[in-house]
Parts: C-alpha cells; sequence; structure tokens
C-alpha cells in the first residue's frame, strides 16, 4: 500500500504538479469512503418502524446525533487535508504560476471542501432510497386506503360522530347545521337534541366575490364557509330552516354520522383539491371538503350492507397492517367487531377505545362536569389503539419520499463551500498577515456602516423610505472604492493595503453584486406601488430579485467563480509587486 502511495504521487507530481500539490485524490477518496458509509447508516437507520412514529422523522440526521459525528469528521478530514497542504506553498517557493493555475487551485479548495461536509446528503439519500424501496407506492396507497376504511371504527372521540358531522346521503351535503350548548335559543326550532346540545340544520345560498371580500366588504359578512377557485370566492351563507327529524331517527351519535379521513396521501388532495387553499372549511362544527363527504358515503355504504364478514375483514386488515408497523394496541377482531357492530341499534356509538393505555393516561375524569363528561366515562373501554402514531407513519413516509437532500441543502454547502475555500486561498495568496488584517478590517468597516446609517436615520426622524437606500448606496461606494484599488491603484498604495482589498474584493464580490441587484430591484419597487418597498415576491410588480427567487443563487455563484478566474490576473500582478 505504501509502495502503491509513492509511486501514485510521483505520478502526479511529474504530470499533474496541481493535484499533487493539493492533495486533490487522497482526500477525495477519503470522502468517497465516508459518504458511502455515511449512506449505508442512513439505509439503515429507519429500519425499525418505531422511528416513524415520532413527528419529523425525516430529521433523524439532527435527532440521533449523526449531525455531531458528521462535523467531527469534517473537521478532521479539512484539518488533516491543510497540514499536508500547507506544507508546500507554490508561491514561497517561487514557483512559476499563472492565472488558470491560480483559478483551479481554487476550484480544487471549492471541491474539496465540499464534499468534505456534505455528508449529510449522502445520510438522507440513503434513509429516502430505504423508505422508497421498503415503502412502495402501491403499498403505501393500499395500507392508506385500508386504515381510512378501518377509521369509521376508531371510535375516540365522541363528536367524530354526532349528527352535525354527518355528509351523506342528500341533502345532507348541502345543509348547514348548527349546534347550540341549551341555552338562550328557541327551542320552537329544534328538531334534534343529544344531552345538552341542540342541532339546528339550514339550507343555503351563496354570493361569488373576490378573494378579500369576506373580510372588508360588510356585504359579505357572516358567512358559513368559502371555496375558493383560482382568483374567484364562494361565499355559503345561512338561508332557512331545515327539518331533517324526518330522515333520521335520533341525535345519537353513531357511525352513519362520520365523515372523517384517518389519512390524506398527497395523491389524493392533488385528485380532489382539498386544501387550504382551495376549499377552506370555515365553521368548527361541520367539514364541507368533498373529501369528507366520499369519506362519509364509503362508510355509509358499508353499514347499509351490513355484511359482518366484510367489516370483520377491514379490521383485521388494519390489525395487520398496524402490527406491520408496530402500533400499540390491545385489540383483537372478536374483540373489536363487538364493540362496534351493532345493527339492531342502527350502528349506535356503544363503546370508546383509547387512543393509549390507560395507565399512562395524565389524568382521568372521576367527577364529570357535564352530560358530555358523563356520557364519555360511561362508554370509555380499556381498550386501546394509537392509531396517531401510524398517521404519523404514514405522513414521514410521504415526507420522506417526496423530499430533495441534494436541492434543499445544496445552496448553503455551496456558499459554505466558497467562503471556506474564498479564505484557504487568500490565507495562501497573500499570508496571514493580511488575511488578519482583512477581518479586522471588515468588521470596521461593518461598523462604520451601521453607525453612519443610525446617524442618517437619527437627522431624518426615521424616515423609512430613505434609510435603506442610504446604507445601500453607501455600502455600494465603499465596495466600488475597495474593488477599485487593486485594479487601479496597486503600485501606487502600499502592498498590504492592495492585499486586504483584495482578500475583501475575492470573499465580498458576491455581496456587492447581491447589493447591486438589491438596489435596482428596490427602484423597481418604488416604481411600481409608488413607495418604498421591501417587498420583492409582489406578484403585481417586476422586480429583479423577485423574477428568479432562489435560483439567483445559482447565477451568483456562477458569476463569482468567473469573478475569480479573471480577478487571478490581478492577484498574480499584485504578487509580482515589491514588498514595502
Amino acid at each position: 500500500m505504501k509502495k502503491f502511495i509513492y509511486k501514485t504521487n510521483q505520478y502526479l507530481l511529474e504530470n499533474y504538479p496541481i493535484i499533487w500539490n493539493t492533495k486533490l485524490v487522497w482526500v477525495l477518496l477519503s470522502a468517497l469512503i465516508l459518504h458511502i458509509l455515511f449512506f449505508i447508516f442512513g439505509f439503515l437507520a429507519i429500519s425499525n418502524p418505531e422511528i416513524l412514529h415520532e413527528y419529523g422523522a425525516g430529521d433523524i440526521f439532527f435527532d440521533n446525533g449523526t449531525v455531531f459525528i458528521s462535523i467531527i469528521l469534517s473537521i478532521l478530514l479539512l484539518v488533516t487535508w491543510l497540514i499536508f497542504l500547507f506544507k508546500n506553498n507554490a508561491f514561497k517557493s517561487f514557483y512559476p504560476t499563472s492565472r488558470q493555475k491560480l483559478f483551479k487551485q481554487f476550484l480544487i479548495y471549492l471541491i474539496i471542501t465540499f464534499f468534505s461536509t456534505t455528508f449529510f446528503i449522502s445520510y438522507n439519500l440513503g434513509v429516502k432510497s430505504y423508505i422508497t424501496s421498503k415503502y412502495d407506492d402501491e403499498r403505501i396507497e393500499k395500507e392508506i386506503t385500508t386504515s381510512n376504511t378501518a377509521a369509521l371504527f376508531f371510535s375516540k372521540n365522541i363528536q367524530d360522530y354526532t349528527i352535525n358531522q354527518r355528509r351523506y346521503p342528500q341533502p345532507f351535503n348541502t345543509l348547514y347545521c348548527e349546534v347550540y350548548n341549551g341555552k338562550n335559543i328557541n327551542k320552537d326550532n329544534i328538531f334534534l337534541s343529544f344531552l345538552d346540545y341542540e342541532y339546528r340544520f339550514y339550507t343555503l345560498y351563496k354570493k361569488e366575490g373576490t378573494l378579500s371580500q369576506g373580510f372588508s366588504d360588510p356585504n359579505y359578512k357572516g358567512f358559513v364557509y368559502h371555496k375558493t377557485k383560482d382568483t374567484l370566492r364562494t361565499y355559503f351563507y345561512k338561508d332557512s330552516i331545515f327539518d331533517v327529524s324526518n330522515l333520521v331517527q335520533n341525535a345519537n351519535p353513531n357511525y352513519f354520522n362520520y365523515s372523517k379521513t384517518f389519512y390524506q396521501s398527497k395523491k389524493r388532495k392533488l385528485k380532489y383539491g382539498d386544501t387550504k387553499y382551495d376549499e377552506y372549511v370555515y365553521t368548527q362544527e361541520q367539514n364541507f371538503t368533498k373529501t369528507n363527504e366520499l369519506s362519509n358515503k364509503q362508510g355509509h355504504n358499508l353499514l347499509k350492507r351490513n355484511d359482518a364478514s366484510e367489516i370483520k375483514q377491514i379490521l383485521t386488515d388494519f390489525l395487520v397492517i398496524s402490527d406491520l408497523y408496530k402500533i400499540k394496541h390491545d385489540l383483537t377482531v372478536n374483540i373489536w367487531f363487538d364493540m362496534v357492530y351493532h345493527p339492531a341499534e342502527n350502528f349506535k356509538l356503544k363503546h370508546l377505545i383509547r387512543n393509549e393505555p390507560k395507565s399512562t393516561l395524565l389524568y382521568a375524569s372521576n367527577n364529570p362536569e357535564t352530560a358530555i363528561d358523563t356520557f364519555y366515562e360511561e362508554h370509555i373501554t380499556d381498550y386501546y389503539l394509537d392509531h396517531d402514531s401510524l398517521y404519523r407513519a404514514f405522513e414521514n413516509i410521504e415526507d420522506i419520499k417526496t423530499s430533495e437532500p441534494f436541492l434543499e441543502s445544496i445552496h448553503f454547502f455551496m456558499w459554505f463551500s466558497f467562503f471556506f475555500s474564498a479564505l484557504i486561498f487568500m490565507f495562501r495568496v497573500t499570508g496571514l498577515k493580511s488575511l488578519l488584517f482583512t477581518i479586522i478590517s471588515m468588521g470596521i468597516l461593518t461598523i462604520l456602516v451601521t453607525l453612519l446609517t443610525v446617524l442618517y436615520a437619527y437627522i431624518t426622524k426615521f424616515d423609512d423610505n430613505s434609510i435603506g437606500y442610504f446604507a445601500s448606496y453607501l455600502t455600494f461606494i465603499l465596495g466600488s472604492i475597495i474593488l477599485s484599488i487593486p485594479l487601479f491603484y496597486a503600485k501606487k498604495i502600499k502592498k498590504l493595503v492592495v492585499a486586504i482589498c483584495l482578500n475583501i474584493s475575492i470573499i465580498g464580490f458576491i455581496l456587492y453584486t447581491f447589493l447591486i441587484i438589491t438596489i435596482i430591484s428596490l427602484h423597481q419597487s418604488d416604481a411600481c406601488v409608488g413607495n418604498y418597498s421591501f417587498n420583492f415576491n409582489n406578484k403585481d410588480c417586476f422586480n429583479l430579485m423577485g423574477s428568479l427567487g432562489v435560483n439567483w443563487s445559482y447565477i451568483l455563484f456562477i458569476i463569482n467563480l468567473l469573478f475569480v478566474y479573471f480577478y487571478s490576473a490581478v492577484i498574480k500582478n499584485w504578487k509580482a509587486l515589491p514588498e514595502g
């Protein structure tokens, strides 16, 4: 092995001296091995389905401490590389160099830093690969469908089974149910009641308007709910009382009323458009989404068929899924079936199932204060089913499968690599003394700009219309002066001062470019809306900043690389200047 390393180094030294000098091959080889290990660790990280029970399982890289291991290994790798890198400095050895060679060195620093710090990406790609292979789309869709069907019999909350939740059959899908607590109401118009609650149904009429009218226009106030499509919004209002006593026997909770959907997959949301942007439920008493209506219809038809074997099979399939995901419960098919199957009593809600074991509950209501509390205490059983954990498992699986570890983190690693590489490049070219003075100078300039901006704000009595412009243009002027010194005055100013300006230019040109874009965008926004505004995402006003959004990160990165390439000639000329 030692002989192989020696021969490789000799070959690189004779044929690719820059690669040899920067130790690119050995660092990338080490980083590749670590990336493979992190990918494997990520692939195995969620092999236990219980991990999926918690919120944000996709953030396991941070939750299980892998982030600290990643940071430590990155530091060790970079420090070891820098030790070997600084053993041989081409400038100090007076090796001939050129603009291309300088830029190649910077690119190599950039590549090494990027691959030495992006273990997060490999780890999360491993997590995603495992989830994608283990839980394929067909399996997940089938399990979600089975769970949604079985959710009818979860029997957790009384409110899920009260009459105001019913959305099927017609006309329940067109009615609004108002719930009263039995106080100060006209009981002459109450047709259904359950304990302390009375239910009054209304027909609805609608008005079409804009997105804001329901909140700003008095003629649109008091709506029950609204639906939105594009820029139009339809508002629904209570009309006349509707008697439903001839459609239902009573208002006692029963399974026919259940209209919720246990879990909506992303595909289902896209299919039915049940998102907060397309259809917003304004009332807490009743849900008006298409998904609720379809869910109620499915449950209604299942109960009407009254097929005991079909219901048992639904419960069986769900418990199989629960066991696969290690969902905690103490139910058997027969016990669960006996609690929910009461066709002679119109599938009345007779038993409630806990979401967790009784012994783990923080408290129990031993002295019920209301009739609904008493009903709960009389119907609650000691059986439990932790279906919330299954919900989170489905959510985590879909989130991980749709995640993009590379695209979601590339901007951070891209810019971190650039600035770290720029620091190494500056130290390599101008030396430690110049780099330290550069850091001090940047701090002083920042304080200077801040103090002058505060002074200007005080003089103008904090006029927001001009403070931003003052700070922007002051920074722009200082940046222009710093950039121009190495270009035009390198031979007339002390070499250390030029070195400081060189370093600030290398690391600060991206901020300088971003500042120019910001100033242009500010003027564009002002010209459009008529006053000073930082809202670059206003769709009615075109501006440079908002036109490309996050894509500016890539554009600025490319611009900065081009700048370093051309600026390398300035650096080379500065290095040739005499000392003093």
